[in-house]
Order: structure tokens, then C-alpha cells, then sequence
């Protein structure tokens, strides 16, 4: 009898993490596919001197016309950190410099997770204006963070997005 409830114990601990385990692979895949789906809908906008306007969190430079959905997003399925100000996993990073005259797309910034500094408007050299307006590439950092089975959990995903 004892010999059977050691092994009943040992494959219920077994049955429970594997629970647990296919838990954290769904969550993990809702957040590849979360990222995957801004960066498909970074890469869509129609202009793509639009898009560091659009999606930074500066809302006093969003264009005039079409959606500025900010610099946060949802990702259905995960549920954010309860210290999350605004509710959303989901983060989108700019090599910016807040300033007293706004938000700046920066070319000076030491930023190794984006590849900065780096030349963004093509004209063979790193200065430290504003290229908010002349940018040709964009360095992108997606951060999802959300409130997991396992606790909290982190995703993250870099990328350039280029003029064509």
C-alpha cells in the first residue's frame, strides 16, 4: 500500500507540472504572437514617417488624421502587472530624449539593446539633433510584461524598421 501511494504521489507531482508547464508555454506563445502582431502593424502604416509620431508616447506630435494608438498595446490573453499605469502589457521603445521642447528621436543615445547610436537619417554620421521628422531607419524595442502562472513574466524584441 505504501509503495502505491509513493507512486501515486510522484505521478500526481509529475501530472501538476506538467500543468503548470503547458501554462507557461501558452502565455509565452501569446506574447510571441502579441509581438508579432505590432510589429505587422508597425510595418503597415501607411507612412512610414508616421510611425515613431504614431506609436511614441508623446501625444501632442500625433498627425492629424489616422489612428495614434501611443506607444502601449494589449495582447489578449495575458493580464498586465497590477503596478502597470496603464493597464497595457505592452511597450514600445524609440531611442528618445524627453526635453523641455517634447519627445526626440535621437541618433546619440547609448542604447546597446537598440543598436544606438546609430546614424537614423542616412547622412553618414551620428549627431545629437532631433530626427523625428528625417528619419530612415527606426530602431524598435517591443517589452511585453505581464502577471503570469509562474508570476511575472518578461518578453522583449528588437528590430529596425527601414524606409523602402
Amino acid at each position: 500500500m505504501s509503495v502505491l501511494l509513493v507512486m501515486f504521489l510522484t505521478v500526481s507531482q509529475s501530472l501538476l507540472g506538467s500543468i503548470a508547464l503547458n501554462e507557461v508555454n501558452r502565455e509565452s506563445a501569446l506574447a510571441q504572437d502579441g509581438m508579432r502582431a505590432m510589429l505587422e502593424e508597425l510595418e503597415g502604416t501607411g507612412e512610414f514617417e508616421t510611425v515613431f509620431s504614431r506609436y511614441n508616447s508623446d501625444p501632442t506630435d500625433d498627425p492629424p488624421l489616422g489612428a495614434s494608438p501611443g506607444d502601449g498595446f494589449a495582447v489578449p490573453g495575458l493580464d498586465p502587472l497590477p503596478t502597470d499605469p496603464d493597464g497595457l502589457v505592452g511597450e514600445i521603445v524609440f531611442p528618445t530624449l524627453d526635453t523641455a521642447g517634447g519627445l526626440e528621436l535621437r541618433e546619440d543615445l547609448n542604447l546597446p539593446e537598440l543598436g544606438m547610436p546609430r546614424d537614423l537619417d542616412g547622412l553618414n554620421g551620428v549627431d545629437g539633433f532631433d530626427h523625428d521628422e528625417d528619419y530612415r531607419l527606426l530602431p524598435v524595442l517591443l517589452r511585453i510584461e505581464w502577471q503570469g502562472q509562474s508570476g511575472t513574466r518578461r518578453a522583449e524584441t528588437r528590430t529596425m524598421l527601414a524606409d523602402r
